[in-house]
């Protein structure tokens, strides 16, 4: 009975996992491009005007993002 529980981890470990598709969402540390704020419900993004990188807030403690939306363009 072992032996055959032990086969069959065997060929498991043997099989191929397809890998999952690349993700088509914009990262919130990123933003849409032509976007001077935005969010994702948990972290809000600002653009300066001066081409300086993003600066974003922290995520609250529980917060379950939303995909990213801009909130002023």
């Amino acid at each position: 009975m072992a032996l055959a529980i032990l086969a069959g981890a065997a060929l498991a470990a043997d099989m191929d996992i397809p890998r999952p598709p690349p993700t088509t969402d914009i990262p919130v540390q990123k933003g849409p491009p032509n976007c001077s704020r935005w969010t994702d419900d948990c972290v809000n993004c600002a653009r300066g005007s001066d081409g300086s990188p993003p600066l974003c807030s922290n995520a609250g403690f529980s917060c379950q993002p939303k995909p990213v939306r801009c909130l002023r363009p």
